[in-house]
């Protein structure tokens, strides 16, 4: 056994050195990017390197388990010198690659703002694009490869010295000091095998935690701004390996696309800024269907009474049909276009200013409630990338009486809890509660039980009973001293899944739901508004409303800006949905596969493909997805989802 522990020693040994070394490159990371990440002390640098170390060690054993397993086979593997002289030629091959991409972001970093992900593979491989530029780099950049090559030959160095000290402690053995003698002892190594194996996928994985870490929980360990302190490159391009990678869209030269679609938002309206109170209320699975907006039976009564007191949008429509995708394109302006949230893809970590942030900035105190079980669907995470400075869930509710057996916690007491929290935070704020109960199985309180209208479904009935926990709320809210000075919005994360009519499970109609705008001390804010409206029109919407004035980055319109396009973005399977200038077109591979005039046919019966290039009205629209799909794609793989500080 002494000469298979000799083995275990040298792979310990060898990811242990590979640990110092990105700690090194770390260290020149943060001092070739020091001015980015100002104000940052040592303590809390020391901080971040310590939290490092997780995403080093999976980074260095997703590249070197497979070696490390290769090593630690049940015989004497140090025995076999030829054998040893391949696992350290991958070795040193394989980790002067990894260290070569982590010394590339001490410059890249700098022009992309995270760090590098898959895509920088893609630039790479591009056809010329790599070739042209790499000229440049190396005479802009030229005393980086010093330091690289010198650290890539000091590690090559050391890992010979390693080899070279295992060998001599192996020939050190006497034969019959090693020499596998029995069955058992084989038994044994195989069993070490093994452990060492569990030990390697549990590295990989960041520990036992039901999902793997990604690039995303860097930020539970480190303010959004010191993130790729935390994280290391190889360790993101390898998370993001399997990712949706978007590709650069060239329509139209970047300005004239921006005449057509102009993220940037100023909305330089005749009224001061008005610091309201600002509510988000996410309704799960709240489809326009089950109102009284969707023409067949409302379930919804008390929604359908406080829309006759609010600006209602009854043309509205989710971005996504996915909780996860709903969340971003209501507070931060971000809808769903790739066949992955934003939040799992390789563009998680990007610089993005969402609602929160933004009003925090203008002193106002912010606050996420969700009933579902901390860690559901990240939205912890992304409540603190989206500037949110407290999370509320199942956790910090403490009390299991409420809790559901599914979700989280009944919406009723939730939503109570959501008021109480409300009461101590100092105005103005801004908070969202994002609702659980009406999402399958759809359980319901012992106390209410065939309380509400069963429908066809038990969606309805389940929707019923939110509908009276949002009534409950509105009771108790309306009594508070900071009711009145507080915008209200009240709006679906998506579509429900289920639908008893045809045009509301395909096409347009799976997308609908209502988008309610409802301010107690405003009694101007009220009618029944069929502008075209989206979820990424809430957060402009709603910073134009309060008469916000400086600019900010926002995918969306407002809906109260005349002057600005009205269109409804969607993705399904590859396949765009665009609503815009009279038309629903669906677009897959940049060509319009089917157009329909909007809002006429809506169900989608006359498909004028055919007819396409002799309909202008048609051809704007496209241009106009154009403009769109440029703009977006190139914000996201550039990082630049934000206005940047003068």
């Amino acid at each position: 056994m002494s000469r298979y522990f000799l083995a275990l020693s040298k792979a310990c040994c060898l990811i242990f050195s590979l640990l110092l070394f990105y700690a090194v490159f770390r260290i020149c990371f943060f001092l070739f990017n020091q001015n980015t990440f100002t104000d940052l002390s040592f303590v809390d640098f020391i901080a971040l390197m310590l939290h490092g170390i997780r995403f080093d060690l999976s980074a260095i054993l997703a590249l070197n388990g497979l070696l490390a397993f290769l090593l630690l086979l049940p015989f004497d593997t140090l025995k076999y010198r030829n054998f040893q002289k391949i696992i350290g030629l991958l070795f040193i091959i394989i980790n002067s690659i990894a260290l070569l991409f982590e010394a590339s972001d001490w410059i890249y970093f700098a022009f992309n703002h995270k760090r590098a992900t898959i895509d920088i593979l893609a630039l790479i491989t591009s056809k010329g694009d790599f070739l042209s530029l790499l000229p440049d780099f190396i005479r802009l950049y030229w005393y980086l490869l010093i330091p690289i090559i010198a650290v890539i030959y000091l590690y090559a160095r050391l890992y010979k010295n390693i080899d070279r000290k295992f060998e001599k402690a192996h020939s050190n053995i006497k034969p019959e000091q090693h020499q596998l003698k029995t069955p058992l002892l084989f038994l044994l190594r195989f069993c070490i095998l093994l452990i060492t194996s569990a030990l390697i996928v549990v590295g990989i994985r960041g520990g036992i935690q039901f999902i793997p870490i990604n690039i995303r929980n860097a930020i539970e360990v480190s303010p959004p701004k010191y993130t790729a302190i935390v994280l290391n490159t190889p360790f993101s391009i390898i998370n993001s390996w399997q990712g949706d990678r978007l590709e650069e869209m060239h329509f139209m030269p970047d300005e004239a696309a921006r005449q057509l679609i102009n993220p940037v938002k100023q909305y330089n309206n005749n009224q001061d800024f008005q610091k309201k109170n600002v509510v988000i209320i996410i309704v799960e699975g709240l489809s326009k269907e089950f109102t009284k907006l969707g023409g067949f039976k409302s379930y919804t009564p008390f929604l359908d009474s406080l829309m006759d007191q609010s600006m209602t949008f009854s043309n509205a429509y989710a971005n996504g049909l996915h909780s996860n995708e709903g969340l971003p394109a209501i507070v931060a302006s971000i809808p769903a276009l790739m066949e992955e949230p934003i939040t799992t893809s390789i563009y998680s970590n990007n610089h993005f200013t969402a609602l929160p942030a933004l009003l925090d900035a203008e002193n106002y105190t912010t606050a996420f409630y969700h009933g579902a079980t901390n860690g559901s669907m990240s939205f912890d995470i992304f409540s603190k990338e989206a500037g949110y400075q407290k999370y509320f869930g199942r956790t910090e509710y403490n009390n299991e009486k409420d809790y559901d057996g599914s979700w989280g916690i009944y919406d009723e007491p939730f939503l109570q809890y959501f008021i109480k929290g409300m009461n101590n935070m100092p105005q103005p704020f801004m908070t969202t509660v994002f609702t659980v109960t009406s999402h399958h199985p759809f359980p319901l309180p012992a106390k209410y039980k065939n309380t509400f209208p069963k429908g066809t479904m038990p969606v309805q009935e389940s929707i019923g009973y939110t509908d009276f926990a949002i009534r409950r709320f509105f009771e108790t809210a309306s009594k508070e001293a900071w009711y009145k000075n507080t915008l209200f919005v009240i709006t679906a994360d998506h579509c429900s899944p289920y639908a008893s009519n045809d045009y509301y499970a395909s096409g347009l109609g799976r997308y609908q739901i209502p988008i309610i705008f409802f301010a107690p001390g405003d009694s101007g804010l009220k009618g029944m508004n069929k502008t075209l409206m989206q979820q990424i029109d809430i957060q402009p919407s709603i910073l134009d409303y309060l008469g916000y004035k400086k600019p900010f980055f926002s995918f969306g319109s407002s809906a109260f800006a005349t002057n600005e396009p009205k269109f409804m973005a969607a993705k399904l399977s590859g396949i765009y949905n665009w609503v815009n200038n009279g038309y629903q077109l669906k677009i897959s591979d940049n060509k319009i596969i089917e157009a329909y005039q909007y809002p006429v046919d809506s169900l989608g019966k006359n498909n004028l493909v055919n007819a396409i290039d002799t309909i202008k009205e048609a051809q704007k629209a496209m241009r106009n997805w154009e403009a769109f799909v440029q703009i977006y794609n190139g914000a996201l793989i550039n990082n630049k989802m934000f206005v940047p500080s003068k």
